[in-house]
């Protein structure tokens, strides 16, 4: 899984015109394989984000999304 496919993914989920709770399962999935992917922490640190800065903007793009659209 690459940055760039989840970001196609990402775009694609907000292009698509679906239930919101649909949307947010979806985004929770992204998020969960993101996690898995790249071994996000449970508790994100400044040292971990500086360490994962693309991975950390990416995942953070989503959860706020997440946030706003659901």
């Amino acid at each position: 899984m690459t940055l760039q496919s989840i970001l196609q993914e990402f775009h694609s989920l907000k292009a698509e015109s679906i239930p919101v709770d649909l949307l947010d399962e979806r985004y929770a999935d992204l998020m969960i394989r993101m996690e898995q992917s790249y071994e996000i922490p449970d508790v994100i640190t400044a040292e971990w984000e500086e360490k994962n800065r693309s991975v950390s903007t990416v995942y953070r793009l989503i959860a706020s999304n997440r946030l706003m659209d659901t």
